[in-house]
């Protein structure tokens, strides 16, 4: 993957506990042209939306501005890359058709630099995670989504931001959940990888093991924080005021 990568994760766009859409959307757009600019590929690591279901022809409306940005960073020839998270419910081929990202449904594993660097949005890895799991087979089940297919999308709608309630619960801050993305991140060294980039967590985490480094992005809620693998190391930065 070329370098410089730009890593972004969990901005929730169209979430109630976006405490300032207007401010989000600026900043968005500043790192945009920043990726734009410096950049040669960008890793949404999940949750970009607040909720993304694609029906045959239809598509949550609240993104769209931020749609048209990336397919305009896809024309440049930026590689854009998409990582499911757990507010996104059903990709199924619109991002890559029509905006030009590369969707990957699980992991990404990617060599930047010489190093061999793992991307995982993070979703399923705590102990107490066990309900979310539960809730996640649900919706990714081929027949709940066969349900929402049939629904009407704004019906869809209302029930999505109840499970983003829910999702947002089992998702809250928790300093003492950092050792056990930690952990998985050395796991994760242990198999051979230099680097690892996760989300989910909200939680803005940059950790050394010697030469290994492991980020957590934080979120586009309130911390406003991005990663950096210039083709030589990975670093954890914020968007300036």
């Amino acid at each position: 993957m070329p370098a410089p990568v730009y890593f972004l994760s969990d901005a929730h766009i169209g979430a109630v506990l976006v405490p300032d859409p207007q401010d989000q959307k600026v900043k968005l757009d500043r790192f945009f042209r920043i990726v734009e600019e410096k950049g040669k590929s960008l890793v949404i690591v999940g949750d970009l939306f607040d909720f993304w279901y694609e029906w045959a022809h239809v598509i949550p409306k609240n993104p769209f501005a931020v749609l048209c940005r990336l397919r305009g960073l896809a024309e440049r020839g930026i590689e854009v890359h998409y990582l499911a998270g757990n507010h996104d419910f059903r990709l199924h081929g619109f991002l890559e058709s029509e905006i030009g990202m590369r969707v990957h449904l699980n992991s990404l594993s990617a060599d930047i630099g010489g190093q061999s660097v793992f991307v995982f949005h993070g979703d399923g890895i705590l102990q107490r995670d066990h309900g979310y799991r539960l809730v996640k087979r649900i919706l990714r089940n081929r027949v709940t989504q066969r349900i929402f297919l049939w629904l009407h999308p704004d019906v869809s709608m209302a029930l999505a931001r109840g499970t983003s309630v829910v999702s947002r619960t089992a998702t809250r801050k928790d300093p003492a959940d950092d050792e056990e993305y930690l952990h998985y991140a050395r796991g994760k060294f242990a198999e051979g990888y230099q680097a690892v980039v996760m989300g989910h967590s909200h939680r803005p985490v940059e950790h050394a093991d010697g030469a290994r480094t492991y980020v957590n992005l934080g979120d586009w809620i309130t911390e406003y924080t991005f990663g950096v693998h210039d083709g030589v190391r990975l670093r954890l930065h914020r968007l300036e005021a």
